[in-house]
């Protein structure tokens, strides 16, 4: 007989033999003792959770239970059949191969069948969300009037892919992950069993990374286990997960914490030069800083292991750069599914979280040393615009149209206007002449920029990785000036290709409304703020010459039509 794998050799064969899920079990015991069996359920949840494992052991306990002992000892001839797959009427469909409507017709031809071995016939239908529409149409008679005998169990991971006219007609049971405790507790009794020799830790990294899944650590300990046999240490169960050290992940919270670059580019080289999987060290680096956020928080319960460690980066680093680190890994793990070079990304968002820390001191004291200077040039103004004769001038000449009539007499309602004409034309009915594209400023540009940036944060996120927190810095001639938030050869040759230039072209045309040029910025950030100020001095210098033009000729115009500007 060829050997069994853990997970198919530790199935758990009777309700006390399950692992977590106490609520439904003790939902299903109460409804087998007091006789109230519904005629359909839906088992709900993640992956490798016990859904039709629990399936069988109910087909198992509704068909053998006679007292309230009988949970325990399922071991009878019918149990056996149906733990081997051979009872005829314990049916498991699975529906990702048989989704068709002609498979459940079929179903239905055959469910008023009295069971032949068993008391109550079972339809256990595994992926149940897989079947088409047609099939869930033919179901719902069925499910809505089943023979008395027979009981379905539809199983799935996507319950929401299920009409609602189906679950209407089931009794919906939900199952959950399940914790590292719980998990680490089953890997032990098998190594009870098996007697293997494996330490604390060792088990608590396995149940880590079975993401609440009982079958996926299962799968991974009977891997590691053909690999080491009976002995298996730490540095074993790391290399199978392609891992790094505990220590290394340390390491790099503290360089982090103490914005040591250089400490940092050094242990990540180390780590992706001892050929350390990118999306492994990112999963690691998430549950130590998991462990980190609940020490601050005061949540020192749930930490298992490495507590002395834990401990001592919870006090070097403070809860906002606690969560602001796993904010920036968490971007990092979605991020690299996109990005061909992993490691690179990892390198790059690291050092950005620590350049950007120190681009905020930067401008919090420039912003400082600004509020100290302001309050002369405002003095100043002050003193400057105490001038309302000008104002008055607009104001008060009442008396001047009087005059007209008695020298121009044949054009009493004409003159007056046309000496007024002078007066009403003031700056703000000129403004709305200016095209649009010329009274942009910068500020403005740059708002329109941050929707080109969300449209391809969405739509590319590869692109936008290289992008974000860009800025424009010029507008002039129809073209945009880009300055990138970090100034790292590989974004600046890459972005500079002529696919990217069209593609970030096509976005401009999109929220801008017209076709615009673009071009990066490669000089360093410290020119930033002279760059902007030539642009406002441009922009000022761009739009003052039309408006001049524009009202001279405006003014030729009333007076050889004798007009007024309305």
């Amino acid at each position: 007989m060829s050997r069994l794998t853990f997970y198919r050799k530790y199935r758990s064969q009777n309700f006390n033999e399950i692992c977590g899920q106490n609520h439904i079990v003790e939902t299903l015991k109460n409804a087998i003792t007091n006789k109230r069996l519904s005629h359909a359920y839906i088992f709900s949840g993640p992956r490798g959770t016990g859904k039709t494992s629990i399936a069988r052991i109910f087909a198992k306990a509704v068909n053998t239970f006679q007292e309230e002992d009988q949970f325990d000892n399922l071991d009878n001839p019918i149990c056996t059949r149906i733990t081997k797959g051979l009872c005829v009427d314990i049916v498991e469909i699975d529906a990702a191969s048989n989704t068709g409507v002609d498979n459940i017709r079929d179903l239905n031809d055959k469910v008023n069948f009295a069971p032949v071995e068993c008391k109550t016939k079972f339809y256990i239908i595994d992926e149940a969300h897989m079947l088409s529409t047609g099939a869930f149409n033919a179901l719902l008679k069925t499910l809505e009037e089943p023979p008395s005998h027979t009981i379905f169990v539809l199983a799935t991971t996507e319950p929401h892919k299920i009409p609602i006219t189906i679950h209407s007609r089931c009794q919906h049971l939900r199952f959950r992950n399940l914790t590292e405790d719980e998990i680490t507790i089953q890997l032990k009794h098998i190594c009870e069993q098996e007697n293997i020799t494996i330490s604390e830790e060792g088990l608590s990294i396995i149940s880590q990374n079975s993401s609440g899944c009982m079958r996926d650590a299962l799968s991974l300990f009977d891997q590691i286990y053909s690999f080491k046999g009976n002995t298996i240490n730490d540095n074993d169960i790391l290399d199978i997960l392609g891992a790094s050290k505990s220590d290394q992940i340390f390491s790099l919270y503290e360089a982090i914490f103490k914005k040591n670059k250089e400490e940092v580019h050094s242990i990540l080289s180390d780590i992706f030069a001892a050929g350390i999987n990118p999306y492994q060290l990112i999963h690691d680096s998430i549950q130590v800083g998991k462990s980190i956020l609940a020490k601050q928080c005061n949540n020192d319960g749930s930490i298992k292991i490495h507590k002395e460690k834990v401990n001592t980066l919870a006090e070097l680093s403070t809860l906002t750069e606690s969560t602001k680190l796993l904010e920036t890994l968490a971007k990092i793990e979605s991020e690299t599914r996109w990005f061909s070079n992993p490691e690179l990304l990892i390198q790059i968002r690291l050092l950005q979280l620590i350049t950007e820390n120190e681009q905020a001191n930067l401008v919090f004291a420039k912003t400082e040393v600004k509020k100290d200077i302001t309050p002369t040039p405002q003095v100043q103004l002050k003193q400057q615009e105490p001038t309302p004769s000008k104002k008055a001038s607009f104001t008060m000449p009442t008396p001047t149209p009087t005059s007209n009539p008695i020298e121009k007499p044949t054009q009493p309602i004409k003159n007056p206007i046309q000496q007024q004409s002078p007066i009403q034309p003031s700056p703000k009915i000129e403004k709305p002449k200016v095209p649009v594209a010329q009274t942009n400023s910068l500020t403005e540009v740059n708002n329109g920029w941050e929707k080109v940036l969300e449209k391809i944060r969405q739509d590319k996120p590869a692109t936008f990785s290289m992008i974000r927190n860009s800025k424009v810095v010029q507008f002039e001639t129809n073209c945009l000036t880009i300055k990138l938030a970090q100034s790292f050869g590989f974004f600046f040759e890459k972005l500079n290709e002529s696919s990217q230039i069209n593609l970030l072209k096509s976005y401009i045309k999109t929220i801008f409304e017209q076709d615009l040029n673009i071009k990066f910025d490669d000089q360093n950030n410290s020119k930033d703020e002279i760059i902007e100020e030539n642009t406002q001095e441009t922009f000022s210098n761009q739009n003052n010459e039309p408006v001049k033009k524009e009202s001279e000729s405006i003014n030729n115009i009333v007076s050889m039509f004798d007009g007024s500007v309305l």
